[in-house]
């Protein structure tokens, strides 16, 4: 089936305008068709101008049914494909085996890197918080403080020493203790 169409030209604007017209056909076209600007001056020759005649442009459209075709592929051939197919598949997964371990190696560095940071800060805030314990621990310091506040240190009558214990007093002494509740 054939679809003709005519351009007319038209004048307007800067050049003519071409405008389809359908000639015969049923007009099934797929494509949409505009009109398009020519840009070309009409040219006078001897008093009249010369008119360009009209273009005619023919369209077909084949419907043909290639479902019914089959290619036949040799056995050997296909077993060859699916080989080459198989190794390929394989070559490419070791390849991102590679690359994935590689990037893994990488980033499990910059971590480890991370991690050795952080453990030396650690270790230097430990080594203040120990300074600063045993600069708290220090007994004149204890002492000093005590004095600010008001307390003394005891007479010797009022010390007790006991030089040995037997079972009978710590149990006394645990039952004695008050009770914390809380």
């Amino acid at each position: 089936m054939a679809t003709a169409f005519q351009w007319q030209e038209v004048p307007g604007g800067d050049g003519l305008l071409r405008e389809p017209r359908v000639v015969r056909g049923h007009g099934g076209v797929p494509q949409r068709l505009k009109p398009e600007v020519v840009r070309t001056a009409p040219r006078p020759h001897r008093g009249f101008t010369l008119r360009k005649p009209a273009m005619v442009e023919f369209h077909t459209v084949k419907r043909i049914d290639n479902s019914r075709l089959v290619r036949h592929v040799e056995p050997v051939k296909l077993k060859n494909y699916y080989k080459t197919a198989a190794l390929g598949g394989f070559v490419a997964m070791f390849f991102m085996l590679y690359i994935y371990q590689h990037f893994r190696c990488i980033d499990l560095s910059f971590q480890l890197e991370d991690l050795k940071a952080k453990q030396t800060q650690a270790m230097a805030m430990n080594g203040q918080l120990k300074l600063k314990i045993e600069t708290w621990r220090n007994p004149r310091r204890i002492e000093e403080i005590a004095h600010q506040l008001g307390l003394q240190r005891p007479d010797p009558a009022q010390l007790l020493e006991y030089s040995n214990f037997d079972a009978s007093q710590v149990e006394a002494a645990r039952l004695v203790r008050p009770n914390r509740a809380p």
